[in-house]
């Protein structure tokens, strides 16, 4: 199966649930809304012909005006990569979780949530495991505000002026 094919199968199977689908490269880009995600989800992994039983990567990206949620879909059959991408509202980002999918989404997931707060809704277990969380804070939201730490310049006391090796002149001769 070539990519081509790949793209013609998955415009006739989710022609009703997706915005857009195209081609980028040799994958597969399909741009949906986030309430139609476990359903198309579900279509591409139960196609016989596209065979997308393999959830390599899930994860967010956070636009000055808008988040989207992602998940690499691989086929092990033919090798073709899909990207799923719902469009989420930055001011409450949440989606609907694909954990009951592929077990792979449930840390993928969870991992996404602590660094940029989109919300999987039906998540088993939705809570951070890479942040401490207590300021509310995500880390990699645009508009988070990094954890400063105060640095303080090394003194040392107690410690005399350098020794003079043997047979070493005066350090301000040397080159």
């Amino acid at each position: 199966m070539t990519s081509e094919d790949a793209l013609e199968a998955a415009e006739a199977l989710l022609k009703d649930l997706a915005a857009d689908i195209f081609l980028a490269g040799a994958r597969v880009e399909v741009a949906l809304d986030a309430d139609s995600l476990p359903e198309a989800a579900l279509r591409l992994r139960d196609d016989e012909r596209l065979d997308y039983k393999y959830l390599s990567f899930a994860s967010g990206i956070d636009f000055p005006d808008r988040m989207e949620a992602i998940y690499l879909l691989r086929s092990a059959s033919h090798g073709i990569v899909a990207e799923l991408r719902a469009g989420l509202d930055r001011g409450s980002p949440a989606v609907p979780t694909l954990s009951g999918i592929w077990s792979t989404a449930e840390w993928h997931e969870r991992e996404t949530f602590d660094l940029l707060g989109i919300v999987y809704e039906g998540h088993p277990d939705l809570r951070r495991i890479l942040t401490r969380g207590e300021d509310g804070d995500f880390p990699l939201r645009k508009d988070a505000r990094p954890h400063r730490v105060q640095r303080e310049e090394w003194s040392f006391k107690g410690v005399g002026a350098p020794k003079r090796l043997p047979g070493e002149g005066n350090r301000t001769e040397r080159s």
